[in-house]
């Protein structure tokens, strides 16, 4: 793929205009702006310097470098090089030299202002920068320069500091949601998130960095396109240009320095006790300085400054030298007393080198690298114990569920039924017996109709080891609320016993996994409670037996599915991101599932569908492979609900038959487009469903299903089973869905204003439109014009935040929508109490045609006279 060689400048508009308000305004005279190698500073200064150009400026560039600077005048004749200057009568006078040169900058300006451009102002040579500081003392012009990180200022530019003459603006390094900007625009296609997040942790917010990264990237088919968003599959390097390009800061390094340099890149972090080279803690300072070196933390622990120095600085050693750092830095840590995560990393290093290990020791290795949430490390360590001769089922348990976190679920079924063949041939302990089923079990979630044959293995494993029944309950219910039995999910969970001998683990897993359960049932106090419990555990524990990322998508989906939208969605973005720290591919793309619906039950379908995008994209690329339909269910209502009944419809088609009959989420999407072309059995069809998902417990689901189908005008269908489940339940969305469907099933304005408040203030802005859309409706109806006018305001303006709405119960907004440009200035001048007469002199109208302009608007807004248009 052939990319642009300029690439777009984003997220530096504030900063672009500073820098030219700066230059225009009277006080400044100097702008100098300062950031690291390849942030954007040359750039930005270019862009701010053809602004002014365009505004009639002279701009003179200037470019400054090493071999220019021992000249005299070096960087600045070449720019002045049209213009005759004397420099043997200048050579002997400085006067002269700066009257001649003021003079050429006056000729060329031909009385326009002057901006001189200088890149890398440091490098200036001392007559050029003595000539530009008598330009800006005279006032015959204005500087824009740029200084990297570390190199100093002239003191000619240092003196005017003082006199408030010159501006410094920092130029930070971009942002994520820069990096999505720039690379969407870049590589004409959305990008996922997840990949932009990673692009800016290696490339450190660096746009120069960014742009290697991604060129390397396409050209070793890295970063790939999957159902149309760009997608990274693997760890770019970058370009040799960009390893050439860093190298080159280092090459003044001596024999000891790039010792240091090359051991943090095989070993980093280090703590600074631990890098055993004469005078280190000198050296290290002296390379902090530099910028090559960053020190952080109580232990004093260095690292190179930069993600994409240590790419650069491992690619130049030799297979031999890489070793050589790995294995004596093994011995350093293991001269003295190692801390846990000390003995992993030597584990680790010396399984690199080759070096032979005793199966014990990488067995202890790759528990701690499960406990450190390395299941990279974790996977490769217990294969190699494995092959060390350590427990086979053991071993093969633990690179089974290190797979199946990473998403690569084939992988993980072959692992983990080699591990249960392997328990059969050789028991060892039925507890690990129960760990392998247990994990087979959610493997197989993870493929079409997974879940029954999970259930099938659980039955099977317990019908062999009935001592495994009460912690095997836990999965069998995790599958059973998959399959939308709530119920028996919830019977499931009422002989349930963790395996684990901690009671504090016991009572967390426990009330981990009875959480979701209860909320589906409606019970959302118990619910939130149990999931609260869990989050606590996790973060208080120094070794949880879950990370707490689990336990808050926990929480998170308790949260969404009782209406407290706004802490699930900040939840969900928390455990997101700890998920992509930790190469977690099932927290990810449950994650980005629940941000959807977030987005959705918010009214942003835009955002909702990008996330679902990303869900499906993720899955394909990384995996696990069963949320693609997940994810293309959730895309296709979020479709649907926009109107966009021909893209919702290509979304479904894709799905499998058995996934849409055992999905009600799919059923809906299938079923809403259908009502929306006509299909007369749709509400029906969805209104039975969700009585199927109330007989197996699923209230909430049940619910939902219903409150569908009165928004798509089934109210009177959907409301005495849901007025059922309202008054049943403990779960204040239940109830509040029911009351909406009551107001449209018996049609009452207030009721409907009500039910939109209460929606507005949960944040979920498309419901509050919709209801407040059908107060409006039901006022005009009851010819209450003025009231209706202005229900309708208030329903337009929550509809406008609801990024392309086009629901059944908007309908009443197109009426608003209906008038034309014209009619909307007229009845707008109206409604602030001017005549036809002062309307028509205002727009340059007849009289005439205002008034047929107002009839025409009141017979669309439902409305009889000008006094009712004062509530729009």
């Amino acid at each position: 793929m052939e990319l642009s060689a300029v690439w777009p400048l984003v997220g530096r508009d504030g900063l672009l205009e500073r820098i030219t308000a700066a230059l225009r305004s009277p006080a400044a005279s100097v702008v100098v702006l300062c950031g690291p190698s390849g942030v954007g500073k040359t750039r930005l200064a270019s862009e701010a310097a053809a602004t002014l150009e365009a505004d009639g400026w002279l701009v003179i560039p200037v470019t400054a470098s090493e071999t220019m600077s021992a000249i005299p005048l070096g960087a600045l004749a070449p720019a002045l090089a049209r213009e005759p200057i004397d420099l043997q009568a200048a050579s002997r006078d400085s006067v002269v030299l700066f009257e001649q040169v003021r003079r050429a900058v006056e000729g060329r300006a031909e009385g326009r202002r002057v901006v001189i451009l200088i890149d890398d102002l440091s490098l200036l040579d001392s007559l050029s920068l003595a000539v530009v500081t008598q330009l800006l003392a005279a006032g015959a012009a204005r500087l824009i320069a740029t200084v990297r990180n570390g190199d100093p200022l002239p003191d000619a530019i240092l003196s005017m500091w003082t006199s408030s003459t010159a501006l410094r603006i920092d130029v930070p390094p971009l942002d994520i949601a820069g990096y999505e900007d720039v690379l969407a625009q870049v590589l004409t296609g959305r990008i996922a998130h997840r990949t932009a997040v990673d692009l800016h942790a290696m490339s450190g917010g660096n746009p120069l960095f960014l742009r290697e990264l991604v060129l390397g990237a396409l050209a070793e088919g890295q970063l790939v396109q999957a159902e149309g968003v760009w997608q990274l599959v693997g760890e770019p390097i970058g370009t040799p240009a960009l390893h050439d390009l860093i190298r080159s800061r280092m090459q003044h390094l001596d024999a000891v320095d790039r010792a240091i340099v090359e051991r943090l890149a095989v070993c980093q972090p280090l703590a600074l006790a631990d890098l055993r080279f004469d005078g280190a803690r000198k050296r290290v300072i002296a390379l902090e300085q530099a910028g090559l070196v960053e020190v952080v933390g109580d232990r004093l622990d260095v690292s190179l400054a930069h993600p994409q120095y240590v790419a650069a600085v491992r690619a130049s050693l030799s297979r031999l030298e890489v070793l050589d750092n790995l294995l004596e830095q093994a011995e350093v840590l293991s001269a003295r007393t190692m801390t846990p995560e000390d003995e992993l990393r030597v584990a680790v290093w010396r399984l690199d080198a080759g070096e032979p290990s005793d199966p014990g020791l990488l067995s202890r290795a790759a528990y701690l690298a499960l406990l450190a949430q390395d299941h990279e490390a974790v996977s490769r360590l217990a294969s190699a114990a494995l092959l060390a001769g350590a427990p086979a089922a053991e071993m093969l348990f633990l690179q089974g569920e290190a797979q199946w976190t990473m998403g690569r679920n084939s992988v993980a079924l072959e692992l983990l039924d080699r591990a249960a063949a392997a328990d059969e041939g050789d028991p060892t302990a039925e507890r690990l017996t129960g760990l392998i089923a247990t994990a087979r079990a959610s493997t197989y979630a993870g493929e079409v109709g997974g879940n029954r044959k999970g259930l099938e293995l659980l039955d099977d494993v317990q019908s062999k080891h009935p001592g495994l029944a009460s912690s095997l309950a836990l999965s069998r219910a995790v599958l059973l609320l998959n399959l939308e039995e709530a119920g028996l999910a919830a019977e499931q969970l009422v002989t349930a016993r963790p395996n684990h001998d901690s009671p504090a683990a016991r009572d967390a897993i426990l009330a981990m996994s009875t959480a979701l359960p209860l909320a589906a049932l409606g019970r959302a106090d118990a619910a939130i409670t149990a999931a609260r419990e869990a989050v606590a555990y996790a973060t208080a524990e120094t070794l949880p037996v879950f990370p707490v990322r689990r336990a808050q998508m926990v929480l998170a989906t308790t949260l969404i599915q009782t209406g407290q939208v706004e802490e699930c969605r900040a939840l969900a973005l928390a455990s997101l991101h700890d998920g992509m720290d930790h190469d977690d591919e099932l927290a990810i793309r449950y994650d980005e599932l629940l941000l959807g619906r977030c987005a959705l039950a918010l009214g942003r379908l835009d955002t909702a569908a990008r996330w679902f995008r990303d869900v499906v994209s993720g899955a394909k690329a990384r995996g696990p492979l069963a949320y693609r339909d997940q994810g293309s269910a959730w895309l296709a209502l979020a479709l649907a609900w926009q109107g966009r009944t021909a893209e919702a419809t290509a979304v479904t088609d894709s799905l499998a038959p058995e996934y849409v009959a055992n999905s009600s989420v799919a059923f809906l999407a299938v079923q809403w487009v259908a009502a929306i072309q006509g299909d007369r059995a749709a509400i029906p069809a969805i209104v039975e469903r969700a009585r199927a998902a109330a007989q197996r417990g699923h209230r909430v689901l049940a619910s939902s299903l219903l409150h569908g189908a009165a928004r798509l005008g089934g109210a009177d269908l959907a409301m005495p089973a849901l007025v059922t489940l309202g008054n049943e339940g403990e779960s204040p969305l239940i109830d509040l869905q029911s009351a909406h469907v009551r107001a449209e099933a018996q049609p009452s304005v207030e009721a409907l204003v009500t039910i939109s408040e209460r929606w507005e203030a949960l944040g979920q802005l498309l419901f509050a439109a919709e209801a407040m859309a059908s107060a409006a409706g039901i006022a005009r109806k009851q010819e209450r014009g003025r009231e209706a006018a202005g229900l309708q305001k208030r329903a337009d303006a929550l509809a406008s935040n609801c990024e392309g709405a086009a629901s059944p119960l908007l309908q009443f907004l197109d009426t608003a929508q209906q008038l034309t440009k014209r009619e909307r200035e007229v009845s707008g001048l109206a409604a602030q109490g001017l005549s036809s007469v002062e309307i028509a002199e205002r727009l340059f109208l007849s009289p005439r045609t205002v008034d047929n302009h107002l009839q025409s608007s009141y017979a669309k807004l439902g409305i009889r006279s000008r006094s009712e248009l004062t509530g729009r």
